[in-house]
């Protein structure tokens, strides 16, 4: 760290002191609140949770294969078939003879004195009160005789009236305190697609009666009997396969909120997923499912079969009526997040059967349903490196802002000279905290540039430079998040506070600065919002916008009119589609719903959240999906704990290089400071040297299959017939009459 850096960090710590004794003796004016549409319950000190009584445990199973008696829809190679009894369904491959069902086969039940009573058509999470009360449509609606079917064109639907006891499924009429639900199904069969819509109703009028969340068709492909390249696919990160013949006692079940957690309610979710799929694959099938309605609702639920739980399963879940308990209080949103989800499933077998081949069923449905573009990627004469700078950070104290400047225009274009003296001669650069006070600006619609960073005709001097060498300078910006002050257009969260969410940005810790919860502001502002971008920035000189927060974080908001969150994903995507027109746009993260007009992400996760074992294996099911569609690089390579394990990973999952520098020591100690252009700027120059003639002409190229070819050897296959290898190991690999290098890559075409 520079001395003026060093004088500047001792003042603003003074001040901070100082700020802190004045804001204590002072009083505090706070604007409280209230959300619209939010039932609160107050002094419940206990929750009483109540579990469905099972009158039959044979009621979560289909008696065999035969039961399923009536072909209600044929397409291709598949057929769907209800079992009259059990109201459930099947789809039978007549190529292979297997059969997908929607429940266990009681004929195939591992323990028969030991039945699971969980395996249901739909679970429903109700609350009553302040309690909560697992209904399912097995115990409290086929056990009730209050299920049925009907044929409809291309398939059935099924419908469940579902009920907390008995004696209220035998009225006519209801009274207020009764509690039921109808749970309807569409399940059709076209175009060798399965789709599953369900939408839900609540029956009896209770107004205290809501269904906080749905698991829908929890055990449709659930196996106990393993052959050994059977898996689960679940969309951890960039996706993980379980595989379930490799025992493993120790495994706990994993969740994944699709887009993260909510911000406004919170979520107890073991990750997050980016793409709203997952997939099983048994024998020589395999089935992956898309969720096309309700995906910003969802959670995707996976469990491996144990001595506890006999079946490997994933299947997805939907929050409806969210609440939260806090401070004995329990809110309630009396406004579903969703009236109606929807999944697709597509089937595959042979050599299809992998999660290669999943990942091409799936990427079809998503272009076919315009989630993702069907434009390719633009292949230019070198491959882009991305570089994340830092215009300015700043620190607040109560009204005050102090800005210290990290990298300016002209230490930037100093940057990418020496990048191209080096041979790095195609950067994308996302050059964050060049508005107002910089990052954590109070103000995100601020759209200034600040003095500390450098004027306009500077960033035109920068901006020329890099369009004369083919480069692109990208504005990071905060569209819906706000560091502090008055955000007049603030959304609430469930139990009355404002939301918020934490940016990710350069570590803290070297820039002597807090990085404070950001305000999340009313979707509905967002595209008044985007217009003052549009107008703000019309006189700067840049290639493009990244999308920070708009990118990463989805969120609900509950006050007065406020949109929920899979109404606020429509809203944000479309309301960010101004800001592509004539620009290129970078997102951050990469969730699928903003990618229709994304040409690159960057800080995609290239990685999983849960620790990779013997039966819990990173694959790159995301890069299968989007390779060729859009340019995309994970976290940057110089963070990272293992840089040359972190480069191997992204030569074998097709991701562009990505480094964070500033352009001056920011840490105490200079040669150990993980910024600082000059340590790392050459092993990014013989990195780029390396990867750019492997990768450069495959961007516009469809991954087409991945797979482990020895112990820690990986190919990765694309349309073109290259082949790339990459070898984990400290041993050569031999392979096609070529040598794959210890810690190495190599590429055949």
């Amino acid at each position: 760290m520079t001395e003026t850096s060093k004088k500047k960090l001792i003042l603003k710590r003074c001040l901070a002191a100082l700020l802190a004794v004045a804001v204590a003796a002072s009083a505090v004016f706070a604007i409280v609140y209230t959300p619209a549409d939010v039932r609160i319950i107050r002094n419940v000190k206990t929750r009483s949770t109540f579990k469905a009584a099972s009158s039959d445990p044979e009621l979560h199973y289909a008696e065999s294969a035969s039961a399923f008696k009536e072909s209600v829809a044929a397409s291709g190679l598949v057929e769907l078939n209800v079992d009259p009894d059990s109201k459930s369904f099947c789809i039978t491959e007549s190529a292979t003879g297997r059969l997908w069902s929607a429940l266990p086969l009681l004929e195939n039940a591992p323990l028969k004195d030991e039945l699971h009573e969980d395996a249901s058509i739909a679970t429903l999470r109700v609350l009553i009160g302040s309690d909560i009360h697992y209904l399912n449509t097995q115990d409290n609606s086929l056990a009730y005789d209050k299920a049925s079917y009907k044929k409809i064109t291309d398939g059935a639907r099924f419908t469940f009236d579902v009920f907390a006891d008995s004696d209220t499924a035998k009225k006519k009429s209801y009274g207020k305190d009764d509690v039921g639900f109808r749970i309807e199904l569409d399940v059709t069969l076209k175009d060798g697609s399965l789709r599953v819509n369900c939408t839900h109703k609540n029956l009896t009028g209770n107004e205290n009666a809501f269904i906080e969340s749905i698991e829908l068709l929890n055990y449709f492909g659930a196996y106990n009997e393993s052959f050994v390249d059977d898996f689960l696919l679940v969309p951890d990160g960039c996706g993980a396969i379980i595989k379930t013949a490799i025992y493993d006692e120790s495994f706990e079940s994993l969740s994944f909120a699709v887009y993260g957690s909510d911000p406004s309610i919170g979520n107890s979710a073991t990750g997050s997923a980016i793409i709203p799929a997952f997939g099983i694959k048994h024998g020589d099938t395999a089935f992956v499912s898309l969720i096309e309605k309700g995906d910003a609702a969802a959670t995707i639920n996976a469990d491996k079969a144990t001595s506890i739980n006999e079946y490997n399963r994933v299947y997805s879940s939907f929050m409806i009526n969210p609440s939260v308990y806090k401070d004995k209080k329990v809110y309630i949103s009396e406004k579903p997040v969703v009236d109606e989800v929807s999944l697709c499933y597509r089937f595959l077998s042979g050599n299809n059967a992998t999660y290669a081949g999943l990942a091409s069923a799936c990427r079809e449905q998503l272009i076919r349903n315009s989630v993702l573009s069907t434009k390719t990627v633009t292949v230019d004469d070198y491959l882009p490196c991305f570089l994340s700078l830092t215009g300015a950070v700043s620190n607040s104290f109560g009204p005050f802002d102090t800005v210290e400047p990290l990298t300016t225009y002209e230490q930037a274009a100093d940057m990418l000279t020496h990048m191209k003296s080096k041979g790095i001669n195609n950067i994308s650069v996302r050059y964050a905290g060049v508005f107002g006070s910089g990052v954590n600006s109070k103000n995100s619609s601020d759209l200034k540039l600040n003095s500390e960073t450098g004027s306009e005709e500077e960033l035109a001097n920068l901006y020329e430079y890099a369009k004369s060498q083919k480069m692109k300078i990208y504005l990071d910006l905060n569209l819906l998040s706000s560091a502090g002050g008055f955000f007049k257009n603030s959304a609430l969260s469930l139990n009355k506070n404002d939301t918020q969410y934490l940016p990710s940005y350069v570590k803290d810790d070297y820039f002597g600065t807090e990085l404070k919860a950001r305000k999340l502001c009313d979707p509905e502002k967002l595209a008044d919002y985007v217009k003052n971008v549009v107008k703000d920035t019309a006189a700067l000189s840049f290639s493009g916008f990244c999308l920070n927060d708009a990118g990463t974080v989805l969120y609900s908001d509950f006050s007065k009119g406020g949109q929920l969150r899979q109404s606020a994903a429509k809203t944000i995507a479309n309301a960010t589609i101004p800001l592509s027109t004539e620009k290129s746009t970078m997102a951050v993260t990469g969730n699928f719903y903003m990618l229709k007009n994304v040409d690159s992400i960057v800080n995609m996760p290239l990685k999983t959240t849960a620790s990779a074992s013997g039966a819990y294996v990173s694959v790159p099911f995301v890069p299968l999906v989007l390779h060729g569609i859009v340019d995309y690089t994970g976290e940057p390579i110089n963070t990272q704990v293992n840089i040359e394990e972190t480069l191997l990973k992204y030569v074998e999952y097709g991701a562009c290089p990505h480094f964070a520098w500033s352009y001056e020591p920011v840490g105490e100690s200079e040669s150990d400071d993980i910024y600082y252009y000059d340590n790392t700027i050459n092993t990014a120059a013989e990195y780029y040297a390396e990867v750019d003639g492997i990768l450069n002409d495959l961007r516009d190229a469809r991954m087409t299959d991945h797979y482990e070819v020895a112990d820690g050897v990986f190919c990765t296959e694309y349309d073109t017939g290259s082949l790339v290898y990459v070898n984990y190991t400290d041993s050569d690999y031999k392979t096609l009459g070529v040598t794959v290098e210890a810690n190495g890559f190599i590429r055949i075409n």
